[in-house]
C-alpha cells in the first residue's frame, strides 16, 4: 500500500514536470517576462545553487548533510557512503517581483537544476559519481523606450530590447572514498564550459530608420578540480548522537575563451548581417570557492546544520564584456542554518512516517557591488520530503522566499519565490520483491 502511494506521488511529479516544461516551451519565444534575476546580466552571470530540494529546504550548502535517503553534489566525500546506485535530478520554478521605486514588474523562470548518478564500486566504501550542473547563469530580458530629435526637428521614438542567456556549466566525474568509520575523502575533476549570449535590438517608430541589432557570444572550456572531506564522530554528548563536519574546495579555473560579435543592419531596403570581428581570444578567471559546516544529530529523527561558503570574486577577471560592466566584484560569503525532523520508521504503518520536514534561513552577501551598493540576499526556506517505505528513494519539495538588492541608485529590488523539486531514485526502486 505504501509502495503504491510513493509510486503514485512519483508519477504525479513526473507528469507535472513534463506539463510545466511543455507550457514553458510554448511561451519561451514570446513572453518578455520569461527571465530570471536582473542581476544575472553582470559579469558571467549570477552564481547558481545546484542543490537538492532537501538542502534548499534547510537553507544550507549541504557539505556535511549525509544519509542514504538523498544524493548530494555538494561534497565528494559523501559519495563513499552510498550502498546503492542512485540517480538524482531536479528543477526550479522561480518568480521575481521586481521594483525600482517607481515601477514594478513580475518575471518567471523554469529551469533545470542538476543531474547526478552515483554508482558504488565497493559498497559503503568507494563510489563513482557523474554529474552535470550549472555554476553561473545569465537569464534576463528587459525593454526600454526613449525618443530622440532628428535633423529635421522631428522626434523619433525607439525601443531597446536587451536580453541574455547562458553561463558556465560543469560536466564532472569523481570518486568518494570512506577511509574509516570516521573519515571520508573525495576528488572530482570536471570540464567547465562557458556559453553566454547577449543581444541588443533597437526598434524605431519610423520605418525609414530601420531596425538594428548586435549579437555577442562567448564560448570556452577549461578543466577544474574539487576536493572534499567529511569527519564523523559518534557519542559526542549522548549515547545516540553524532556530528558530521564537512569541507570542500574548488580550485580557481582559467577558461580560454573566444568572443564573436555580429550586427544586423537595415541596408538598401533589407536586413544584412555584418561580422564585426574575426573572433577575440581571451581568458576568464573563475575564482576559488570553499565550503564548510557541521551537522548535529541528537537522535535518529532530528538534525541541525550550520554551513557556509566563501567565493573569492575579487580575484575574478575577464578579458570580455557583454553587458553590466559598471559592477565591481567582491568576495562572497553565504551562511545558513536549518533543521530537519524525520519521524519515519522502516516498515512502519504510520502514514506520517513517510515524510520529513525541514526549515531554515540563510544570508548571502552576494558577489556584486554596484554604485556603492552591495547586492545581498536574505532567504527563508521550508521543505518536505516523501520517503519510499521500501527503498532509499525520495521525492523532495522545497519552497524559498528571498529579498535581494535595493532601489537605491536606481537599482532593482527583487522579491523572489522559488519552488524546487528533486527526485532521488535508488536501485531498490527497480527490484521486485519475492515476498509482499
Amino acid at each position: 500500500m505504501k509502495m503504491k502511494f510513493f509510486r503514485t506521488i512519483l508519477v504525479g511529479v513526473v507528469l507535472v514536470t513534463c506539463s510545466a516544461i511543455t507550457s514553458y516551451a510554448q511561451v519561451e519565444e514570446t513572453s518578455i517576462n520569461n527571465s530570471g534575476s536582473f542581476y544575472s546580466l553582470f559579469g558571467i552571470g549570477f552564481p547558481t545553487d545546484h542543490n537538492t530540494s532537501r538542502e534548499l529546504g534547510m537553507g544550507i550548502v549541504g557539505v556535511s548533510l549525509g544519509g542514504i535517503q538523498s544524493n548530494s553534489l555538494q561534497n565528494p566525500a559523501l559519495w563513499g557512503s552510498n550502498a546503492f546506485t542512485t540517480i538524482s535530478t531536479g528543477f526550479n520554478l522561480s518568480q521575481f517581483q521586481t521594483s525600482n521605486g517607481t515601477s514594478e514588474n513580475v518575471n518567471s523562470l523554469l529551469e533545470p537544476g542538476y543531474f547526478q548518478a552515483t554508482v558504488p564500486l565497493l559498497k559503503e566504501k568507494l563510489a563513482f559519481s557523474a554529474s552535470m550542473y550549472s555554476v553561473t547563469r545569465s537569464n534576463y530580458r528587459f525593454v526600454t523606450f526613449d525618443s530622440s530629435a532628428t535633423t529635421q526637428n522631428n522626434t523619433v521614438e525607439f525601443g531597446t530590447d536587451i536580453r541574455g542567456t547562458g553561463g558556465i556549466n560543469k560536466l564532472e566525474l569523481g570518486l568518494g572514498w570512506k577511509i574509516s568509520k570516521n573519515l571520508s575523502i573525495g576528488y572530482a575533476p570536471s570540464l567547465a564550459f562557458i556559453s553566454q549570449s547577449s543581444s541588443k535590438d533597437v526598434f524605431f517608430s519610423e520605418a525609414g530608420f530601420g531596425n538594428n541589432s548586435i549579437n555577442s557570444k562567448i564560448t570556452g572550456t577549461a578543466f577544474g578540480h574539487r576536493l572534499g572531506a567529511l569527519f564523523t564522530m559518534r557519542k559526542v554528548l549522548s549515547s545516540k548522537d553524532r556530528i558530521s563536519i564537512g569541507a570542500t574546495a574548488n580550485l580557481p579555473i582559467n577558461i580560454d575563451a573566444n568572443k564573436e560579435t555580429t550586427a544586423t543592419k537595415f541596408v538598401d531596403g533589407r536586413d544584412q548581417e555584418i561580422q564585426l570581428n574575426d573572433g577575440e581570444s581571451g581568458e576568464i578567471r573563475l575564482p576559488m570557492e570553499a565550503k564548510a559546516g557541521f551537522t548535529y544529530y541528537p537522535s535518529n529523527f532530528v538534525n541541525f546544520s550550520v554551513e557556509g561558503l566563501y567565493e573569492q570574486w575579487s580575484d575574478y577577471n575577464s578579458d570580455f564584456t557583454l553587458t553590466g560592466n559598471n559592477a565591481d566584484m567582491q568576495d562572497r560569503l553565504k551562511v545558513g542554518f536549518g533543521g530537519e525532523y524525520h519521524p519515519y520508521r522502516t516498515n512502519s504503518g504510520a502514514f506520517l512516517s513517510n515524510f520529513r520536514y525541514s526549515g531554515g534561513v540563510s544570508y548571502d552577501s552576494g558577489h556584486l557591488e554596484i554604485e556603492g551598493e552591495k547586492i545581498n540576499t536574505l532567504w527563508f526556506s521550508a521543505g518536505l520530503g516523501i520517503i519510499s517505505p521500501r527503498s532509499s528513494s525520495t521525492v523532495d519539495f522545497g519552497i524559498r522566499y528571498g529579498l535581494r538588492g535595493t532601489t537605491n541608485q536606481d537599482l532593482i529590488r527583487e522579491k523572489i519565490w522559488t519552488f524546487n523539486i528533486s527526485v532521488n531514485l535508488s536501485e531498490l526502486m527497480f527490484i521486485r520483491r519475492r515476498f509482499q
